[in-house]
């Protein structure tokens, strides 16, 4: 079994009128690195080039 070990966050039962999945992720609270928007910008326009061969 595997455990987080920077995992604070309790454990949460659901009331019937909540989502069963939380809307933020753990790892959400912090702000992306520099380098992982770059990687959005990059990833934002499709990559249409021939790479076969």
């Amino acid at each position: 079994m595997s455990t987080h070990a920077h995992n604070t966050a309790p454990d949460h039962e659901p009331a019937p009128s909540e989502p069963t999945v939380p809307e933020l992720e753990e790892d959400e609270t912090i702000a992306p690195r520099p380098e992982e928007a770059i990687a959005d910008v990059l990833r934002a326009d499709p990559d249409l080039t021939d790479h076969r061969g």
